[in-house]
């Protein structure tokens, strides 16, 4: 989960009208006289000099926004977008709000590890480096989340059902299978033969499939339950219809082939529901929310109405996206 806090850039243009007698009920503070002769222009700002010849700021914002300024950009228009929809829907947070999403944060990239207050100072300056952020921009980014938060959060229902399924996704039988993942139903079915002829499978998956992650561990898949969306279903379903050291037959998913061979069934701990639905369902609602989160600050994105000026940034906005 990560999204940027914003300010907007307002220009003013003050246009010179014809001197006018001031009206009598005019403050003397209130009037400015129009400027008669032309500002003298302002030195170049220098950003150093190198044996004293000087290497000026135009010099260093225009690589400055070639490179990063897209991504600050859209840092920055979204936190205006969410401060907006905040100010229109009457939503506020308070500090205390920030400083509990900034821990929400941390937590989730620390996992359960429990580190002191130092410690977590210390890893957030080691992410802000990783990630080019300054500490400013990162609590704008906090505030921002703590917004959409509040935003989404009444939306964030976790349902008996899902807590039953999350049940037997964590606690239900598991099964560990090999696959061989293959283009097209001709090598598929060529796998098959060599199987059937007494071909290793280990083997036949690191020559032949296609899924560079896993041919190299022979095809071996982490142990799955039913109900993991992480698996296919497709795949799910034919590797519990499976006994041990059995292989399948052929599995479409998609566009692509797999054949499977049943290694291992993991029989489910002994946890009894009443003990961990909460915690099921805490974790559940934190997953939801940053999934609305996310939904609902694309959704200001794509209905706001934002036109870059600058002309590098224009352009960067304009290209079309790498494949």
């Amino acid at each position: 989960m990560r999204y940027f806090y914003a300010a907007s850039v307002c220009l003013l243009i003050l246009s010179g009208c014809p001197r006018q007698d001031r009206p009598a009920t005019q403050r003397p503070s209130d009037y400015v006289k129009p400027t008669t002769h032309a500002e003298a222009p302002r030195p170049p700002a220098i950003m150093a000099t190198v044996n004293g010849k000087p290497i000026y700021m135009e010099d260093l914002h225009t690589p400055l926004v070639e490179s990063y300024g897209l991504r600050i950009a859209e840092m920055l228009i979204v936190n205006v977008l969410v401060a907006q929809e905040a100010e229109r829907t009457k939503i506020s947070v308070t500090e205390k709000d920030v400083f509990a999403e900034n821990n929400r944060t941390l937590q989730g990239i620390l996992g359960e590890q429990q580190l002191t207050p130092d410690q977590r100072e210390q890893v957030l300056g080691r992410l802000l480096k990783q990630r080019g952020l300054t500490r400013r921009l990162w609590t704008t980014i906090m505030r921002r989340n703590a917004i959409l938060r509040k935003m989404v959060v009444g939306k964030a229902i976790v349902s008996e059902a899902m807590i039953k399924a999350e049940f037997a996704r964590l606690h239900g039988e598991k099964v560990q299978v090999s696959h061989i993942q293959l283009p097209g139903l001709t090598e598929a079915e060529k796998i098959i033969k060599l199987l059937k002829e007494g071909g290793d499978f280990a083997d036949l998956a690191q020559r032949s499939s296609t899924n560079t992650a896993t041919a190299k561990s022979g095809g071996t898949l982490a142990p799955f339950s039913r109900e993991n969306p992480a698996i296919p279903r497709a795949i799910r379903d034919a590797a519990f219809a499976l006994k041990t050291d059995q292989i399948s037959g052929i599995v479409q998913v998609g566009s692509e082939f797999h054949v499977l061979k049943l290694h291992k069934r993991f029989m489910p701990p002994v946890a009894d529901y009443k003990n961990v639905r909460e915690k099921l369902r805490d974790n559940l609602q934190k997953h939801l929310i940053e999934r609305l989160q996310v939904k609902k600050l694309a959704e200001l994105r794509r209905k706001a109405g934002v036109e870059y000026v600058n002309p590098i940034l224009k352009r960067a906005a304009n290209r079309p996206a790498e494949m």
